[in-house]
């Protein structure tokens, strides 16, 4: 995806994506005129780029610019090179799940690892850090990508080195984003804000919304006063239950229709703890276990 910050129009950010001299997935975000560019938007969707850019060239509006004139400039930049690919990427689980073991911190605990892949799950996820430190970082990256265990990207795990070329990879091509169907249940989950740190990281994007409100309106769950904001933002969410990181903590809220469950590090208490969530008798149960 292409994300490109405009100049002298209501909409900040413009989303298209190129395949091949193919205009797709056009959005004007964050401001204006809706109704006006959900229309530019369809007709512009699947057309040749030779095609459409002289229709869009030197429209005026505002400013000298236009919301087409600006997906114009945009789309010769991305021609030109000069405006790069961005991607926030986003895992989807195959299928749907029953019962899911979720943690976070691992922080190269090969021993924390391996009691978590025993546990009774249809999977094991991981919020982010599998790295760490002063952990066992290759050989904890070499059994994830064996056991085929999907792990978030953490901040350790993007500043942190492995030594075979093969594990560094398995974490910086890492996803930011978890997507799954825990029964009736959308889930998603993610490590923590430093996501709005990184490059392609939009307000306007998908997700962006419930990462926001999470780690920057109520700073994981830990400003309780912003409980009722919180509750009606989550109408505007795309899914009903939030999985994160980030602070250390264990808690689990119910605000609206929606769960907030704030997972902590695996290791504490003398043992391994992480999250389990289960679709039981149509209702989503969530307890916080240790082996």
């Amino acid at each position: 995806m292409y994300i490109y910050r405009t100049k002298g129009i209501c909409p900040p950010e413009i989303h298209f994506d190129l395949s091949g001299n193919i205009l797709t997935s056009v959005r004007f975000v964050g401001g204006g005129c809706r109704g006006n560019a959900r229309l530019i938007s369809r007709l512009l969707e699947g057309q040749e780029i030779e095609k459409v850019l002289p229709l869009m060239k030197g429209i005026q509006c505002r400013n000298d610019t236009s919301c087409p004139d600006q997906l114009y400039r945009a789309v010769q930049m991305a021609l030109a090179g000069e405006l790069k690919e961005e991607s926030i990427r986003v895992y989807d689980a195959p299928g749907t799940y029953q019962r899911v073991v979720v943690c976070a911190d691992i922080n190269g605990s090969v021993k924390a690892l391996q009691a978590l892949l025993s546990r009774p799950a249809d999977g094991v996820f991981c919020l982010g850090n599998l790295t760490g430190p002063d952990g066992e970082n290759d050989r904890v990256v070499e059994l994830a990508r064996g056991e085929k265990m999907v792990s978030l990207l953490g901040p350790f795990d993007r500043t942190l080195f492995c030594a075979d070329p093969k594990n560094q990879d398995y974490l910086l091509q890492a996803p930011l984003y978890l997507r799954l169907q825990l029964g009736g249940r959308r889930v998603l989950g993610f490590y923590g804000g430093f996501i709005q740190e990184l490059s392609g990281f939009s307000d306007f994007a998908p997700y962006s919304l419930e990462l926001l409100m999470v780690a920057n309106l109520s700073d994981y769950l830990r400003n309780e006063t912003v409980y009722p904001a919180l509750t009606t933002m989550t109408e505007q969410f795309s899914v009903d239950t939030l999985l994160f990181a980030s602070t250390g903590l264990w808690k689990h809220e119910r605000l609206g229709k929606v769960d907030f469950i704030n997972v902590g590090p695996v290791a504490g208490n003398g043992g391994y703890q992480y999250a389990l969530l289960a679709w039981e008798n149509e209702q989503l149960k969530v307890s916080f276990e240790m082996v």
